[in-house]
Formats: structure tokens, C-alpha cells, sequence
């Protein structure tokens, strides 16, 4: 009698082996999608594991294993099975019965800018002892980009002030008061100064005055993010990051258009470097960070670049230079780059407790921007 059951077991063993072995990736289907398509540094944001199993067979235990930059750190009950090394690693078990779909949900935190694809996801298949017996790999496409954080806007005043305070901007900003240019509605931000009274009451709807300025202003901000210090300084070349977003944002919120150059490379295959024209209006603001977020750390020497740009020096040109680094070869080149024509802004972040340079360059004004550890 005992031989007879012992015998069931055995064969029931060999053939739960066989039918998982042959079926078990057979309608399984394994997707990662973030939760989010982009999030600012330091924002949280998901990740969803849906796992469907579509057959008639269940499937007692299935392992999946995700690795993740390290930069993305899983956070509350996501945290569970999940380590950092190299990367962040995340192990998940699910147990699925016949034609069941499962989704979990992931919290984590982005902790530094950058562009995250998600290609692969390892799954191992249990039987019914749940011993790990067989194992696949499930290509996924998925991508997160993590965009620079935006900077106090208070601190880019000092920066915008000195652009208008050079040069009469056609913006909300810095309006022109002797150029009047039409009546428009009123938006929120208006200032009950410019409100027109007359027309108001003539229409019964809220009108002010529109200003326009008497020149227009060809602004280009130039970065730079070359670190050639054996101590690097990372902390100011993400700085420097954070405050083209920000400054740009800022000025194109202000219908100033603004050309963009920088010596780093863009991964997104094409290996160029940083160029790009953004009009007026926050449009375009996705594509600019996108661009932010997938710079890698091949970049060209800075100077280099400085001497082989041929940019116009008319008297609606300026530029705005942001660089940490203050070598004699870059304060040699943004000189160069300087005119009465053309005059330069050079914005150069600095850790807080180090000492400023002194620079002194003809139409080339100076700002340390401070940054803590």
C-alpha cells in the first residue's frame, strides 16, 4: 500500500517537473513600466511590476529580479529584498494561480540627474517544492529621466536683474514703460498698476496696458562641465546643471529667446555636443531638461570650445557664461569671447567655504554663486 502512494508521489514530482518545464514561460508575461515618464532630482516617482500568468497551468513561486541605477533608491515596503551595490537591486516572489495578473506598485527616490533605461528583468520559475529549476530573461523598454532640480529663484534674480540692467528686455519682467504697444487682458501676475482703467469700464472686462521694449536682446547661455581636478567636484558640475535649467526656464517664461551651448556630450546616440535654440515660452522647457538629464561625462575642453565658437558680437548680443572652473586658459578665452558689443556674465559656482579668484576681464562682470555640501 505504502509503495503504491510513494510510487504517486514520485511520478506526480516528475510530472509537475515536466509540464512546468514545458509550459511554465508559455503565456507568462513579465512588464516594468515607471510610473512616470520624468521627475525632478529628488522627487519619488513608482515603478510597476505586472506580471500575467495566461494559461490553465499555476505557478507556485516566480522570482523576479530587477537592477536599477543605484542613483534610483527603492523607499517604505519597496525597500524589502533590495540592496545597493553597484546597482540597486530589487527581488520580488509571486505566486500565480491559472489566467491571474498581478501588479505591485514600487516607491522610489531619484537621487541625481540623469537619463535611467530599464531593459531586462531576470525570472526564475519554481515547482511545486519551490525548488529554482529553470530561468529567463525578459527584455523590457522603459525609460525615466530624472530632470535637474530648479534652483532658488531668488538667487537667480541677481543674474536676470543684471541682464536687464545691461540690455531692455522684451519681457514682463523688465518692461520698457515709454514703448506702449496695446491693451490686453488682465493675468494674475499683472501688476494693478497697469491696469486701464477707461477700458474697463468701457468693455467690463479687466484690461491693462501691454509694454514693449525699444531693442530686443540675443542672449546665450554657455556651460561648462569639465571637471579635470583629481579631487573632482561633482557638487559643481550638477550645480552648473541646475542653474541652466533654471536660468533658461526663468528667461523663456519671460518671452527672451535663448541659445544654448555647452561642451558635454548628449547620450542619446548621436554623440554631439550640447546645442540648442529655445524660443520664447516654456514649450520646449521637456526638451531642454531631457537633454540636461542625458548629458554623460565626455565633454570637450572648454577653452577649446570657447576659441572655435564663432558667435556674433552685435550690440543685442550677451552672453551668459557659467563655469567653476577659473583656470588661466578660460579666463583667457571668455575674455576673448567679451566685447562692448557683446558683453559677458560669467556665473562661476564655488563651494562655500573656499576662497573667490580674482578676476578682473573688460566687459565681463562676475557672480560666485555659493553651494553647500
Amino acid at each position: 500500500m505504502y509503495w503504491i502512494l510513494l510510487l504517486g508521489l514520485c511520478l506526480a514530482l516528475i510530472l509537475q517537473v515536466f509540464l512546468i518545464r514545458m509550459l511554465w514561460k508559455r503565456g507568462l508575461s513579465v512588464h516594468l513600466r515607471f510610473g512616470d515618464r520624468f521627475v525632478y532630482e529628488g522627487d519619488s516617482s513608482t515603478l510597476r511590476e505586472i506580471i500575467v500568468n495566461n494559461k490553465w497551468l499555476p505557478l507556485p513561486a516566480l522570482e523576479v529580479r530587477i537592477a536599477m541605477d543605484k542613483n534610483l533608491v527603492f523607499t517604505g515596503e519597496a525597500a524589502l529584498n533590495s540592496g545597493i551595490t553597484d546597482r540597486t537591486y530589487k527581488r520580488d516572489v509571486f505566486s500565480l494561480l491559472f489566467h491571474q495578473k498581478i501588479t505591485r506598485t514600487l516607491t522610489f527616490t531619484a537621487k541625481k540627474r540623469g537619463c535611467y533605461p530599464l531593459k531586462e528583468a531576470d525570472v526564475k520559475a519554481c515547482d511545486f517544492f519551490y525548488r529554482p529549476l529553470w530561468y529567463e530573461n525578459f527584455g523590457q523598454n522603459t525609460m525615466l529621466y530624472v530632470y535637474p532640480a530648479q534652483v532658488d529663484s531668488r538667487r537667480l534674480s541677481i543674474i536676470t536683474t543684471a541682464i536687464s540692467g545691461s540690455r531692455l528686455v522684451q519681457n514682463h519682467l523688465f518692461p520698457d514703460p515709454f514703448e506702449f504697444s496695446g491693451i490686453r487682458e488682465y493675468q494674475p501676475t499683472d501688476p494693478m498698476n497697469r491696469i486701464n482703467w477707461k477700458a474697463t469700464m468701457r468693455t467690463g472686462t479687466t484690461l491693462v496696458n501691454q509694454f514693449d521694449s525699444t531693442t530686443n536682446l540675443d542672449l546665450s547661455i554657455i556651460f561648462d562641465v569639465e571637471d579635470t581636478r583629481i579631487m573632482k567636484e561633482d557638487t559643481l558640475v550638477e550645480e552648473t546643471i541646475r542653474i541652466v535649467s533654471s536660468l533658461a526656464a526663468r528667461l523663456v517664461a519671460a518671452r527672451m529667446p535663448v541659445s544654448l551651448y555647452g561642451n558635454a556630450h548628449v547620450s542619446d546616440g548621436k554623440r554631439e555636443l550640447f546645442r540648442m535654440q529655445l524660443p520664447t515660452g516654456v514649450s520646449r522647457m521637456a526638451q531642454l531638461n531631457q537633454k540636461l538629464a542625458c548629458i554623460d561625462g565626455s565633454v570637450m575642453s572648454f577653452s577649446d570650445m570657447l576659441s572655435a565658437m564663432d558667435l556674433p558680437k552685435h550690440s543685442r548680443q550677451m552672453h551668459v557664461v557659467i563655469s567653476k572652473n577659473t583656470n588661466p586658459d578660460i579666463v583667457k578665452s571668455i575674455g576673448a569671447l567679451a566685447s562692448s558689443a557683446a558683453p559677458v556674465l560669467w556665473v562661476v559656482p564655488k563651494l562655500s567655504y573656499t576662497k573667490e579668484p580674482e578676476i578682473c576681464l573688460p566687459f565681463v562682470q562676475v557672480f560666485f554663486w555659493e553651494v553647500k555640501l
